[in-house]
């Protein structure tokens, strides 16, 4: 019995042995049989994009020389666009985009005109072809509700493009309030304007559509039809005279007076115009219709231009920097049309417009002068009914959002 049981340990013993030493080499002729995976390629990207901004005074071919492209390519793009966009026009400050090869390679090259139209230019096969593209534009209705706390351009200070917005709204109601002078804390706004969008981006504002406006108890309404604006009853918006021959009325400076003291020549003379304080180079605009009967130098006035007007009306702009180049005696011009910008030529201590108005050739009070204007003519027959029938929809809209501010402030 001994002997069995160490004959049985024996063979154990024996093929265990010869486990250690096939089992090895079985796994090793199996790992051997297996075949050897090379590292997946890092991929190099093709192509690189460059997004910046033209800099001041650059011109495209300096630009794309900046980053690396051959001035001879350089070149050859320029002479490319030439004939689809006029490169002097390309503005600092606007973006583009360069798409580059990675052995320098000019590829393609973008560049945003304005807000709705992009240069573009792309390497094909044989040479590059340039084109100006209209970007394709979704539009929607928004409202948009504010309540004044300090002025309109704090009210909006969320919005994009709110310059764009508070212009508008002011020449909407520039013959019923004078923005500079009496918007209020508490004043209320509602506007229906549509908005543009470029892949679900903000591009630009339509123009606005209703406008709603309470200042300091006053309620003012303006609906938009045929290019104008009419309050609910149909009556324009539009007097025949602007409360100001200036976008935003600003400091009144001198005032229409029959004795000052001149700055310049040191002695009381009458002042029968009105002086408003305004940097040099904003544009001043015809307050009404009318017929230019001068325009030109003019002694101490500097550069003049006069306009007379109906109902036995004239007006007068004085030290103009530049009268406006189609801006000629004997020319018809419109209300709100540009005529020179504002200066200090002639007798002039500093930067101003010296404007007068006279009522049958007698001088008259510009202030209050321009703020009867009559209005325009109302809306009648067909064109009423056209216009009842087109604001309904907006006018609930209003009404709507002039409820929702009253219970706020409630």
């Amino acid at each position: 019995m001994r002997f069995y049981k160490c004959r049985i340990g024996f063979i154990w013993s024996l093929l265990l042995a010869v486990l250690v030493a096939v089992i090895p080499n079985y796994w090793e002729s199996k790992i051997d049989s297996i075949p050897l995976l090379a590292p997946p390629p890092i991929e190099i990207p093709k192509t690189r994009f460059v997004e910046d901004k033209i800099q001041k005074n650059r011109t495209l071919v300096a630009t794309l020389v900046d980053y690396d492209v051959p001035i001879a390519i350089a070149y050859h793009v320029a002479d490319l666009i030439h004939p689809v966009f006029d490169l002097r026009k390309m503005r600092f400050g606007n973006p583009f985009r360069l798409e580059k090869e990675t052995d320098g390679t000019l590829k393609g090259f973008e560049y945003k005109i304005d807000e709705e139209s992009v240069l573009r230019v792309q390497k094909g096969s044989e040479s590059y072809e340039a084109k100006v593209e209209k970007l394709d534009l979704d539009s929607r209705e928004k409202i948009i509700t504010a309540e004044i706390h300090t002025s309109l351009w704090e009210a909006l200070s969320d919005l994009p493009r709110r310059e764009y917005l508070a212009t508008e709204l002011a020449e909407i109601f520039q013959w019923q309030v004078d923005f500079s002078t009496e918007i209020q804390p508490g004043d209320q706004i509602r506007l229906i304007v549509d908005e543009f969008l470029h892949d679900g981006a903000f591009v630009k504002y339509g123009k606005i559509q209703a406008a709603d406006l309470v200042n300091a108890g006053r309620h003012y309404r303006g609906f938009r039809f045929k290019d104008s604006y009419y309050d609910q009853k149909g009556i324009s918006l539009k007097r025949a005279i602007l409360a100001s021959p200036l976008k935003f009325t600003p400091r009144i400076s001198s005032g229409f007076t029959s004795r000052r003291m001149h700055p310049i020549l040191g002695r009381e003379r009458a002042h029968l115009a009105t002086d408003y304080a305004v940097p040099a180079g904003s544009p001043v605009v015809a307050v009404a219709n009318g017929t230019v009967t001068f325009a030109g130098w003019d002694g101490g006035y500097g550069n003049l231009v006069r306009i007379k007007h109906a109902s036995g009306l004239t007006s007068g702009y004085a030290h103009l920097s530049r009268i406006a180049s189609d801006i000629r005696a004997g020319r018809t011009i419109k209300q709100g049309e540009l005529i020179g910008l504002v200066g200090q030529t002639g007798l002039a201590t500093g930067p101003h417009l010296h404007f007068m108005m006279a009522k049958n050739g007698t001088p008259v009070n510009p202030v209050p002068t321009l703020k009867k204007g009559e209005p325009a003519p109302p809306l009648d027959g067909a064109l009423k009914a056209e216009f009842v029938k087109e604001i309904a929809l907006v006018q609930e809209k209003l009404d709507t959002g002039s409820q929702a501010l009253t219970a706020a402030r409630q």
